[in-house]
């Protein structure tokens, strides 16, 4: 039950990580290209912004998921590295009980 827990929790985590990137990204194109039209691609070219002028002189501005691949790739691995983290610490843990319980 502990390890389906910190399995969810890793789960979890890794999309926040993932979105909080995917979407900083997003944002970092949005300014830094400026006013350049055309499509930017960002995050492994899974995240676009896309700048069009309008018809009526005023600048369109759109943004999506350009190819989810990268994103989901991005969850598993961040969800992996931290269930390895979770495990380290457990032996972590299980071996100072151990020091502790051979002292004491």
């Amino acid at each position: 039950m502990k390890w389906l827990y910190r399995a969810a929790i890793s789960i979890v985590g890794a999309l926040v990580a993932i979105a909080a990137c995917a979407v900083t990204t997003a944002i970092w194109l949005m300014f830094a290209g400026g006013s350049a039209e055309g499509r930017h691609l960002g995050f492994f070219d899974s995240v676009f912004v896309e700048v069009q002028p309008g018809s009526d002189g005023a600048i369109r501005l759109g943004a999506g998921i350009n190819d989810p691949l990268p994103l989901i790739v991005g969850v598993i691995v961040a969800a992996m590295f931290i269930l390895a983290v979770f495990a380290v610490h457990d032996g972590l843990l299980e071996r100072k009980r151990q020091l502790l319980a051979e002292a004491g």
